[in-house]
């Protein structure tokens, strides 16, 4: 059992506090909004890449401790966000409130924020007993840590009925270089990093430090994460990420198509069982041919719905890769999130699917209608109508699949080939044959 802190660490606690936040959390909703929602080990660390996406962060480093199950072992994320000041931490800490969503907010960079519940950074409990800040805004440096041991466990409703206080802290240069100094590789693994000192650092930035690690860390495996990463965050130009010096590329479809149909472009007309009356071809004029985005189908209620589907000629199931994410089935992105990072049918009874097609079948798409219909843990949807038609579509989807791939088995039956070339032959060569006869 890896070996617990017993004084507080000196990034934690270097610098002058300026003042307490009053964090109101009961230790049986840690339990509910953490290890209820939140098993997965990867998800903690979604979770803060998550919070650096939502800041305009251009960059995400993460760095995690070759030996997990040690005292001071470390699970780092470095990003170039918006940072926080002493007004962003307090609302950061504000359990169950998030002002991402809130009339008059304006996005970094115009994202669309994947942040709704402020609840996100309770995943971190999972993995750690502590959970630090350290962030630069206006050339200034603050950090709070919150140890979540001081969560007096006999406070069992739901409801706290002592706050938990969290030194605000403001640092000097000096004391930050100290704090993170100890923290990341110098110089960093692989590539250099995300600089946050000297002339090309960027203006504001963030460093979250998950310590004090509990044993579900060491059940945390890089191939997974990278997976979980580069299949469920919107990785772009315009936001990278890197995992241990590595960078993280979207995943890739491998293989040879057979077919590939647009949403709105090539899928105009959905087959049963799909609302077809219901669906209407539209084109977001203002994104250009090529963009994901441009074509699309529109409902009444389920909004706009963009993406692609995908039919492979060989299985995309089975392997070596498989052991840590998959390659086949419904990807369903809601403000650019994967929500269904294991659930293959996206709860669409799998007797339905026929599986061989279903093997070499890849959909992703996009509806962000379903967003007033997840669960707080963002990796579920409500049982609503609203997930009844976005399924029924999905399944028409892959009807629409399954037929072609019908008539692919078909073509490479043995003998459909000849057959197939005898269709072909030209009318004059019978003709002449006989005539041969004949003769």
């Amino acid at each position: 059992m890896p070996k617990k802190h017993l004084h507080e660490p000196e990034f934690a606690t270097i610098g002058r506090k300026t003042s307490d936040i009053n964090v109101k959390i009961s230790y049986k909703i840690i339990q509910l909004f953490s290890e209820g929602l939140y098993r997965s080990p990867t998800k903690a660390v979604e979770e803060l890449v998550a919070n650096a996406f939502d800041a305009g962060a251009s960059r995400v480093d993460v760095h995690i401790s070759p030996d997990l199950a040690s005292a001071d072992s470390t699970i780092v994320t470095v990003d170039d966000g918006t940072g926080m000041d002493r007004a962003g931490l307090k609302s950061h800490w504000l359990i169950g409130v998030s002002g991402k969503r809130a009339p008059g907010f304006h996005p970094p960079k115009k994202r669309k924020q994947i942040g709704r519940f402020g609840i996100g950074k309770l995943a971190t409990y999972v993995l750690a007993n502590r959970l630090t800040h350290i962030t630069k805004v206006g050339g200034h440096y603050y950090s709070t840590s919150m140890n979540y041991r001081r969560i007096p466990e006999r406070d069992s409703g739901t409801v706290a009925t002592k706050p938990v206080r969290l030194p605000l802290r403001q640092l000097t240069e000096a004391q930050a270089r100290i704090a993170v100094g100890t923290l990341l590789p110098d110089p960093p693994v692989g590539i250099a990093g995300l600089p946050l000192f000297g002339k090309d650092a960027p203006a504001n930035w963030t460093v979250a430090i998950l310590s004090d690690l509990k044993d579900m860390a060491t059940q945390l495996r890089l191939g997974r994460l990278k997976w979980v990463l580069s299949t469920s965050m919107p990785l772009g130009d315009d936001f990278r990420l890197y995992v241990n010096g590595s960078r993280i590329e979207p995943e890739k479809e491998k293989g040879k198509r057979i077919e590939t149909w647009v949403i709105g472009r090539d899928l105009t007309v959905i087959p049963w069982p799909a609302p077809t009356e219901d669906l209407q071809a539209t084109i977001d004029a203002a994104t250009p041919e090529d963009s994901p985005v441009h074509f699309g189908l529109t409902h009444p209620q389920l909004g706009r719905i963009t993406g692609k589907a995908d039919l492979f000629e060989d299985l995309l199931t089975g392997g070596k890769a498989e052991e840590v994410g998959r390659s086949h089935g419904f990807f369903v992105y809601v403000r650019d999130r994967l929500i269904n990072l294991d659930d293959e049918y996206f709860g669409i009874n799998s007797n339905k699917l026929r599986h061989g097609t279903f093997s070499r079948f890849r959909c992703e798409v996009h509806i962000d209608r379903l967003d007033e219909e997840l669960r707080s843990s963002r990796e579920s949807v409500r049982q609503t109508s609203l997930l009844t038609t976005a399924q029924s579509i999905l399944e028409g989807i892959f009807n629409a699949a399954r037929a072609k791939h019908e008539a692919f088995e078909e073509a490479q039956r043995p003998g459909a080939q000849a057959t197939k070339r005898v269709a072909a032959t030209p009318d004059r060569k019978s003709t002449r044959l006989n005539s041969s006869h004949l003769g």
